[in-house]
């Protein structure tokens, strides 16, 4: 009988603590602290990230899991819209010269070709080319076309196939041009005319799979065929399990994804291709056609981007990863907690999300200073605040030393300050300026109010205050004249980050204990009020979600900041404004809020996690 060392060349070894790293995958060891044999193992398996902003079909995307770009598309019009991808969700970029649905695929999220498309489905030559940062014409297609697709880079690309629309109706093509960074010619064509299928690798290793042969595309026309092209010519590769076209996929020509599609029928079939046959692997979250797929991807991580799914060919938002990994993979989502004892919009939180308190906000008829303890699984009540006021008030602490300022109580605007010591609450010095709509953070014995409205006529306000456990003092003020309103988040008296500043509601500006600075950093969708845990975040980490965009739109959307940009993540499930928020980038709560009437609906936020795929071996 072989044994282990004949197979893997090495001695099963005893270690005091488990292995933790991708060199680890295949080998058995001894665990001597758990008196156990383990290995460690990859999966290969689809989950969710940051959606892009609107849902699209027929975008077309390309570059890595971590840094990619989608444009163009289809949402009730063609669209010129680029989005890049960060990893974990997306942020908005420079519009394409033009409408281009069902345009080619190709490059890296700095140097990206895109080829073809057209916004009368006429057939486009046009090739644009982008650099991270503008959109370029390139040289035009020998022959133009939409539903096409190609890959390489943006110096040594191919496309292949597509329709062209000679004005006798929509013939598909076995056409391929190959381009050198100026100009396009033509090459070997196809064996199978074809449109709507994907492409994967290189000019000189390419792979081009699906699609349909006629249209309208029927289930005789539709291909499972695969064709592998070398730089000059195409040959027979293996076929797909699953026929299908409005496909989607990228990789290189050894090691190539393809996903979703039409049967017809839409599909969350996935199959990876190891340069010779076509492996079934685990299903698409969220079945998608007319998607866009990373180009030239890795050998481990592929992303699906929007497209259209069932009932009614709704168009998508979702952005889906596949990874091949030894780590198992959670993504990141907002999940239903219990609901709050009433409903309630406009309270305030502070606190983690396993040892929050929620208090204040208005209830329909009246404001009120109703205080409840969360400890992630439910609510209990504790002892109201002194004075009832709701519309913004600044909460921030913790569970057990909570403060509160500012507010609306009853019909004026209040200056008033509370402390709540995990039982009751004790009146504290008021601010030196009345005030609601403002925003604050930090905790306790250390904490910044800025903004806000006040008096004369609810107009903005710059103040901007600290607390030092006792009294309040002026500090700097915020900068401009519409520095007041609505506002989202503070993290702390000497390191604060102000999110949604400004007439557009999306700015981000920072404060370091003496100068306020505008880090130009802009939110990819200007909101006026958030529920969220970017009260509670870091001047490099913080979330925000819900809110008005524009008003009267309440939207479900979220948006995370890293210290660098904003970019789009999961989505709540229950649109609102004016809810309370707590907790952390990472780990939050949003409770209550207007959709459009008082909610008592509590959501949490998990952020994504990944855990080594550790398996203990046993007998049997």
């Amino acid at each position: 009988m072989t044994d282990y060392k004949n197979i893997k060349g090495k001695k099963i070894k005893f270690f005091t603590t488990d292995l933790s790293n991708e060199q680890a995958e295949g080998q058995i060891f001894y665990s001597d602290t758990d008196s156990d044999f383990k290995t460690v193992i990859s999966t290969a398996a689809w989950s969710s990230s940051g959606p892009i902003l609107t849902a699209t079909r027929g975008i077309s995307n390309t570059g890595s899991v971590d840094a990619s770009v989608a444009y163009g598309g289809y949402t009730t019009t063609n669209v010129a819209t680029t989005l890049e991808y960060n990893g974990v969700g997306w942020i908005t970029a420079s519009d394409m010269p033009g409408n281009y649905p069902e345009s080619s695929k190709g490059g890296t999220q700095t140097a990206v070709i895109s080829t073809g498309g057209d916004s009368t489905n006429n057939g486009g030559a046009a090739t644009r080319e982008y650099d991270g940062t503008n959109w370029t014409a390139g040289g035009n297609l020998g022959t133009g076309r939409y539903a096409l697709d190609g890959d390489g880079t943006q110096t040594a690309a191919f496309v292949c196939a597509g329709n062209v629309n000679p004005g006798s109706g929509v013939v598909p093509q076995t056409l391929t041009e190959e381009y050198n960074g100026t100009a396009w010619s033509e090459s070997g064509d196809l064996s199978n005319a074809r449109n709507r299928h994907s492409t994967a690798g290189l000019q000189t290793a390419g792979l081009a799979f699906g699609g349909s042969s006629d249209t309208p595309m029927t289930i005789s026309a539709t291909s499972s065929s695969t064709e592998e092209y070398d730089g000059s010519s195409w040959t027979s590769g293996g076929t797909m399990g699953t026929a299908r076209y409005s496909i989607r996929g990228g990789g290189i020509q050894t090691n190539a994804l393809a996903f979703g599609g039409n049967v017809p029928g839409k599909t969350a079939n996935t199959e990876l291709y190891n340069g010779t046959t076509w492996t079934e692997m685990n299903n698409l979250a969220v079945v998608t056609t007319s998607g866009g797929g990373d180009g030239l991807g890795t050998t481990k991580s592929w992303l699906s981007v929007g497209g259209a799914t069932n009932p009614g060919n709704t168009n998508l938002s979702t952005t889906q990863e596949f990874h091949i990994t030894t780590s198992v993979i959670t993504a990141g989502a907002w999940s239903n907690g219990a609901n709050y004892p009433v409903t309630i919009q406009d309270p305030a939180g502070a606190g983690p999300t396993t040892a929050a308190v929620i208090f204040g906000g208005y209830d329909g008829p009246q404001y009120v200073g109703t205080t409840n303890e969360y400890n992630g699984t439910a609510y209990s009540s504790s002892n109201p605040m002194g004075t009832g006021r709701a519309v913004y008030q600044t909460g921030t602490g913790s569970q057990t030393a909570a403060l509160q300022a500012s507010g609306y109580a009853t019909t004026e605007h209040t200056g008033k300050s509370e402390e709540y010591n995990g039982t009751s609450w004790s009146e504290g010095n008021d601010l030196n300026n009345t005030r609601y709509s403002a925003t604050g953070g930090g905790i306790q014995t250390s904490a910044l109010v800025c903004g806000g409205n006040g008096n004369p006529g609810n107009s903005a306000n710059a103040y901007n205050e600290s607390y030092n456990g006792t009294s309040w003092s002026n500090e700097t003020a915020l900068p401009g004249t519409t520095a007041g309103g609505k506002m989202y988040s503070g993290t702390g008296e000497t390191a604060s980050l102000i999110i949604g500043f400004g007439d557009s509601k999306n700015d981000t500006i920072s404060y370091d204990g003496s100068s306020w600075t505008d880090l130009g950093h802009h939110l990819v969708e200007g909101k006026t009020t958030a529920a969220g845990g970017s009260q509670q975040g870091t001047t490099t980490a913080a979330l925000v979600a819900g809110g008005f965009d524009p008003s009267p739109a309440i939207v479900t959307t979220s948006q995370v900041y890293n210290g660098t940009s904003w970019a789009t993540s999961p989505s709540m499930a229950t649109a609102r404004r004016g809810g309370a928020a707590s907790g952390t980038a990472t780990s939050c709560l949003g409770v209550g809020g207007e959709r459009p009437a008082q909610s008592n609906h509590t959501e949490e936020f998990a952020g994504e996690t990944t855990s080594f795929n550790l398996k203990t071996i046993t007998d049997s």
